[in-house]
């Protein structure tokens, strides 16, 4: 899988590397997502209140994505009496019905909503026929 994280210099995600999947999902929030296809690209915009994009790793296959994180406590200005919004650590990760192409994936976040383009490899056209020369043909 591929590997994207934050880049302060270029202020996008960027591939830093690669991994193998995360086994352990126990202790994470899922934070809610909507996902879209359209043109053959996977869109997926996820809500992340209070999370800053230095937070989160992005890992790409090619039939999945996970996004993991974390979201700080803010800081209070009292006593606690009710706690809806959810911090701590997140772990979502989305299968696709199809194979996707994890090096062309991007992801940027704006108002605290992460959206992530995964194109998908198509399938569906006609296989490119190559020519097959012949060499040292007399």
């Amino acid at each position: 899988m591929l590997v994207f994280q934050f880049s302060k210099v270029s202020g996008l995600f960027e591939i830093k590397g690669t991994s193998a999947p995360v086994a352990d999902r126990r202790g994470y929030f899922r934070p809610p997502v909507d996902i879209t296809f359209l043109d053959g690209t996977f869109v997926i915009k996820m809500d992340l209140p209070g999370a800053v994009p230095d937070d989160l790793t992005i890992h790409a296959g090619d039939f999945e994505i996970s996004i993991f994180g974390t979201i700080h406590l803010p800081d209070s200005q009292g006593p606690c009496r009710l706690m809806e919004r959810p911090t701590g650590d997140f772990l979502r990760t989305l299968a696709f019905p199809m194979r996707i192409a994890p090096d062309k994936v991007t992801a940027a976040m704006s108002n605290g909503v992460l959206e992530i383009a995964v194109p998908a490899v198509d399938l569906d056209r006609d296989p490119t026929r190559i020519e097959i020369k012949l060499m040292d043909a007399d």
